[in-house]
């Protein structure tokens, strides 16, 4: 639940900041909804991005990616300190979590993306 509270503020705070923003800056004599409509649609994107690169990250994509640069750091760290260990991998019970999370932000930005087009069409 802690996690959906944190979604829901960063998808209001950029509804709130780019529907005010636009409602001062651009097209000033359309309707509030015109501009509601805008926030919920770039808080639906950044909030679907946040959430794909989150499940991608879950899912393990990036540790290929990151692989080179983790040994790399590593071996500077044991020239350091030789007692240097690594954390230990996620389990497949916090992979399985992660997903579970990054696809709440994934849904939410989804429904946002949505919900915005309903607003432009009434």
């Amino acid at each position: 639940m802690k996690n959906f509270r944190s979604i829901l503020i960063v998808w209001g705070i950029v509804t709130i900041t780019y529907t005010v923003w636009s409602s001062l800056s651009y097209y000033q004599d359309e309707t509030l909804l015109f501009h509601l409509s805008g926030g919920l649609f770039v808080a639906g994107m950044l909030v679907f991005a946040i959430g794909m690169f989150s499940q991608m990250s879950a899912s393990g994509l990036f540790d290929g990616i990151m692989y080179g640069f983790k040994r790399n750091r590593r071996a500077k760290l044991k020239e350091i300190d030789p007692d240097y260990e690594e954390d230990e991998e996620a389990t497949p019970e916090e992979r399985a979590a992660q997903k579970h999370s990054a696809s709440r932000w994934v849904y939410v930005g989804v429904g946002s993306i949505i919900l915005s087009y309903i607003i432009t069409l009434v």
